[in-house]
């Protein structure tokens, strides 16, 4: 008795399992993910050939090329999903582990002995990870990386500096052709493909890169054919702090025998960055854990979340994680991974320490931006500046923003012309690259005051959490913490910031 009694147990247990999935992969088949919905294809498939056989019973029969046409058909579906689910479940474990840092939820806990709760913990994030991850298509992409482009434009960052409006800007020119992300999510789909940031399962193939973007026939047709512009661009705001990024990018580039993309760093005052990112990232911590991942993962990273934003500048935070971030040691990651498949170690991901530890390095412009410079002139053989500075106002100017594009884009014969410079401004052209300035009309000036003062006082929403809000005097530490950067790139714009 005690035997049928644990059968039964079972048995219910994987029927409620079973039905929880199935609800899940239909909810998420319905808002167009490609998985589920060939799991929902399999499923209608196979009822089929349930029916087929019963049919057959009585006599009823195919004939010989449709019946081997309908296997090929189910044959082909289970195997993709087969691979899709296969992939689909080491991407929930990577996210889970390396990029939230939490521990993996149990598969199954007796809510009845538990006194109450899920029965399956795992469920809530599996299923916010099968709506947002495309594996079918990571796969597609990846077996034809061989025949895709690489992008004309990157824009590196940073994090909280404007880089969504800036890219959708640029998506919306004419030949624009956006990247593509493993992530169906507003805020980074048909901008940022995560590629550099480890999102792949941490493999980072300098020669896997151009799955992030369309086909080269597609380019060809338009330009040939269509006698239209083409290009694509990346816009992964991570890239900019990445301590191995500017060496794998440029590694790229020069595998293919191509020039450098045109690369633009969106910055903005340091301070309200910080703030931002430090909102923004405990915001989504508590996503996480609205997801039931509870559990800090102490496996990866022994130091958990600093609980103020100070904690993250605190030698005894920055010391444990600084010299990951250090140019030679992370040129020596890359030349060690190169031997390895390019799979970079889970603690550099998406920075070494965790998304937190980029609190006062990504504010650090100057610092990031030289970086990428000396790394691209040393590649390269030159001593041209590679790198175009777009502050956070000039994004928020259409006159402004027009023009630096229109300079950014002018060493790129296939980007001349795409942006062109406005009509209602008269352009003053400094002996910079990265700078322009504009004369516009007095309420244009206005409007332009008016957004600058919006933007500085935009700090990210507010934390649920009170006791996290950063002090006025927090405020002041993070604006003599950054006051040497910004003096220095000052210079290099040969512009004041004396807003921010």
């Amino acid at each position: 008795m005690e035997l049928v009694s644990t059968i039964g147990k079972y048995l219910v247990v994987g029927a409620k399992l079973t039905a929880s999935i199935l609800s899940i992969v239909w909810d998420t088949a319905k808002s167009g993910q490609t998985l589920p919905a060939a799991t929902v294809v399999l499923c209608m498939q196979l009822v089929c050939e349930l029916v087929l056989g019963l049919g057959m019973t009585q006599g009823i029969s195919m004939d010989d090329v449709s019946q081997k046409l309908w296997y090929m058909l189910l044959s082909f579906n289970i195997c993709i999903n087969i691979a899709g689910y296969a992939l689909l479940i080491l991407l929930y474990r990577h996210s889970i582990r390396v990029i939230f840092n939490r521990k993996l939820p149990k598969l199954f806990v007796d809510s009845t002995a538990s006194g109450g709760g899920d029965d399956f913990p795992f469920l809530k994030s599996f299923h916010v990870h099968l709506a947002l991850l495309r594996p079918l298509e990571v796969l597609f992409r990846y077996a034809t990386a061989n025949f895709r482009v690489l992008p004309d434009v990157l824009v590196l960052g940073e994090v909280r500096c404007g880089t969504t409006t800036l890219c959708q800007h640029i998506s919306e020119l004419p030949g624009c052709h956006t990247p593509f992300c493993l992530w169906k999510h507003p805020e980074l789909d048909h901008k940022e493909t995560f590629y550099f940031a480890g999102h792949y399962l941490g493999y980072m193939s300098p020669d896997k890169y151009r799955m992030c973007f369309p086909l080269k026939i597609t380019k060809w047709f338009y330009r040939k054919v269509l006698n239209r512009p083409f290009f694509t661009f990346d816009g992964s705001a991570q890239y900019l702090t990445s301590p191995t990024a500017p060496f794998l990018i440029s590694k790229v580039y020069a595998d293919a025998g191509l020039e450098p993309p045109v690369m633009i760093a969106c910055v903005r005052d340091p301070v309200s960055q910080a703030v931002s990112w430090w909102r923004y990232e405990n915001n989504a911590m508590a996503w996480g854990e609205s997801m039931g991942l509870d559990e800090w993962n102490t496996d990866l990273r022994l130091t958990r979340a600093p609980l103020r934003i100070l904690d993250a500048l605190s030698p005894n935070f920055r010391e444990k994680f600084g010299g990951m971030y250090e140019t030679k040691k992370a040129e020596k990651v890359v030349e060690a991974i190169s031997r390895t498949g390019y799979k970079i170690p889970d603690e550099m991901i998406s920075w070494p320490g965790g998304q937190l530890s980029g609190i006062g390095r990504n504010g650090m412009f100057f610092t990031n931006i030289t970086r990428y410079e000396n790394e691209f002139q040393s590649k390269f053989r030159t001593k041209k500046r590679y790198i175009t500075v777009l502050p956070l106002e000039d994004i928020s100017s259409k006159h402004s923003l027009q023009c630096s594009l229109h300079f950014a884009f002018l060493p790129k014969a296939n980007l001349v012309g795409v942006v062109p410079l406005p009509q209602l401004a008269t352009v003053k052209i400094q002996r910079s690259s990265t700078d322009v300035s504009i004369d516009v009309p007095d309420e244009e000036e206005e409007r332009i005051a008016i957004i600058k003062r919006n933007i500085h006082r935009n700090r990210g929403s507010a934390l649920g959490d009170a006791s996290k809000e950063p002090t006025e005097e927090d405020i002041d530490v993070l604006a003599e913490f950054f006051a040497r950067d910004v003096a220095e790139l000052e210079k290099m714009c040969k512009r004041s910031f004396s807003n921010w």
